[in-house]
């Protein structure tokens, strides 16, 4: 299995140049290839990347020397994101899943389509194939350039497949993946429900719970001052660039908080319990609500059931998705009945046909147990079954194959 570890670099003036340079080029690249195909396909000629890569290889000694100060690898995987990015594209046309656009693009294409990449918006970073860069301690060689310092030394051991240098909130980040040896273990733990929620994050069937401590929410006053004094200064000034990279590591430090407890819990539950039941919530639909909207995009559901997914593969267990219509607040789990006039403000309430009072966020996450092992009756401990995708399935387990998602500290950027 790959794994991929984050790390940042300490550059130099001369380093920040050069990653700048190579973003540039691999930019470059990228909107040459999707200028070069919309011409073809006006004048009713089909291409291939493999041939605009060719074509490019040709004429870039010629037209743009400047993109042999930077390693080869910047241009040719922007050729490769390219067709990854077409092949989206079809693929959603084809399973008619494009997205919905407010507004038509002012390109004039359809939703889905390949953008030209911009300078200001898109994310700075480029490519670097195994047989171009090396690791040793803490440094990481990058051609045409030389040693760069990493904060910290590769975690993994194994064959190292590529790197992606990227930037983000003013620092440069090395992603390196390596190929690993996993065997996954036997799992002996028991079962656990799950509930997400606003006010506690999630609440366990076993009576644990975890706060849900609000990073955003608490950042607020801090991001909103940043902004304010944004939107005061002159687009493109230096003083708007400082402003600028200040409101950048304001959000990131948010999101490293965020991430930072999410990973933990996430990984205290994937290690201790085999069965994993957890809501299929729409966090989408949810976000539709401006009321709540915060509160949940704060909360990041969605990241919660994506670590889960892949984590208790990792562990050996598996994740039992209930269908996000069950009534899991409603339903007494000791005798199943069903509370139908239950509201949002009702934390506690009484079953009328056996008295049983109920914490509603701790009876819900019963009953999400209950019916996680009612869907996978014939294994007790651990639940292994088929599933369509990775981090949309209903189950996920050890036999379904190898994961694709990351760990706390290294998470691709």
């Amino acid at each position: 299995m790959n794994r991929s570890h984050v790390i940042r670099l300490n550059v130099t003036p001369e380093q920040d140049t050069y990653f700048r340079k190579a973003c540039g080029v691999r930019r470059h690249a990228f909107n040459w290839a999707l200028a070069r195909w919309k011409e073809a396909r006006s004048k009713g000629e089909r291409v291939t990347m493999r041939g605009l890569r060719t074509e490019y290889n040709q004429i870039k000694g010629e037209q743009f020397p400047w993109v042999y100060e930077t390693t080869k690898c910047a241009p040719e995987q922007a050729f490769a994101d390219l067709g990854q990015a077409f092949a989206n594209y079809w693929r959603m046309k084809r399973e008619g899943a494009q997205p919905k656009l407010k507004r038509p693009r002012k390109d004039g294409e359809e939703a889905g389509f390949p953008r030209f990449k911009s300078k200001k918006k898109d994310r700075l970073r480029f490519y670097l194939a195994n047989d171009k860069f090396s690791v040793d301690g803490h440094t990481l060689h990058v051609p045409k350039l030389g040693d760069v310092n990493m904060t910290e030394e590769l975690r993994f051991q194994g064959k190292i497949m590529s790197a992606t240098i990227s930037s983000r909130a003013g620092w440069w980040f090395v992603s390196i993946a390596v190929e690993v040896k996993h065997e996954i273990p036997t799992h002996k733990g028991g079962s656990v429900g799950i509930d997400l929620g606003i006010k506690t994050l999630a609440t366990l069937s076993n009576g644990e719970k975890f706060e849900n401590q609000k990073h955003y929410r608490r950042n607020l006053a801090r991001i909103q001052g940043l902004s304010k004094g944004l939107s005061r200064k002159v687009e493109g000034s230096q003083n708007w660039w400082k402003n600028a990279k200040k409101l950048a590591k304001a959000h990131y430090r948010v999101a490293c908080q965020r991430q930072d407890l999410l990973h933990k819990m996430s990984t205290k539950v994937a290690r201790a319990y085999a069965l994993i039941g957890l809501e299929d919530l729409n966090v989408k639909g949810m976000l539709a609500n401006h009321c709540l909207a915060q509160a949940v995009s704060d909360a990041s559901f969605f990241e919660v059931k994506r670590q889960l997914l892949y984590k208790s593969e990792q562990y050996g267990g598996s994740v039992q998705l209930v269908d996000r219509w069950f009534p899991s607040s409603k339903t007494c789990h000791a005798c199943g009945w069903v509370k139908e006039d239950l509201t949002l403000a009702d934390r506690v309430w009484g079953c009328e046909q056996c008295g049983t009072v109920h914490d509603r966020d701790w009876n819900a996450a019963i009953m999400v147990e209950i019916e996680a092992l009612r869907k996978v009756p014939d294994v007790a401990a651990v639940a292994s079954s088929e599933r369509t995708i990775a981090c949309g399935a209903e189950r996920s387990g050890p036999a379904l194959g190898e994961t694709v998602c990351c760990e706390a500290g290294t998470k691709v950027l």
